[in-house]
């Protein structure tokens, strides 16, 4: 197996923007569905935020133009659960995409921090790697990316 650690600065996309704007915060991507060219639905996880944060954050979404729902379902001590349902896709398309494209599979959740969304991905070949790292050269600026060949005992191994 081998495993494609990668840092993006992605051009067009509404959740990497937000990060640029307030790097101070982790945000994880718990899941979403891509439903349909323009929209998606997604659940964002912020980090121990404070209250200033959640609401910096909330402001940035729904003041973007390009999102018809900016939620927060839940909070926790150390977390901030937000629902997101999108108006626009990156210009350049979604990362999940280009690497589902490349035959490659998430290892953990995606995370934006300090303005980079960041992936850890793992493919059967080295070649597919490689292409993923082609592609996403298109779709923004790569600050760093890291091919290793790993064991398949990693797929249970992986850290958060």
């Amino acid at each position: 197996m081998f495993k494609l650690e990668f840092g993006i600065v992605h051009e067009g996309c509404l959740v990497n923007r937000m990060s640029r704007a307030l790097p101070s915060l982790k945000i994880v991507s718990a899941g979403g569905f891509i439903l349909n060219p323009t929209q998606a639905d997604e659940i964002l996880i912020i980090e121990n935020p404070t209250e200033e944060d959640v609401e910096d954050a909330l402001s940035f979404l729904k003041n973007s133009g390009e999102i018809e729902v900016a939620k927060e379902l839940e909070r926790t001590e150390d977390k901030s659960f937000i629902r997101i349902l999108t108006t626009a896709a990156p210009n350049t398309g979604y990362c999940s995409e280009v690497v589902a494209k490349n035959r490659c599979f998430n290892l953990n959740m995606e995370v934006q921090h300090n303005g980079v969304e960041q992936w850890l991905v793992g493919c059967l070949e080295r070649s597919q790697a490689d292409q993923l790292v082609e592609d996403l050269k298109k779709m923004g600026s790569l600050q760093y990316h890291r091919i290793t060949e790993s064991s398949w005992n990693d797929l249970i191994q992986s850290p958060m």
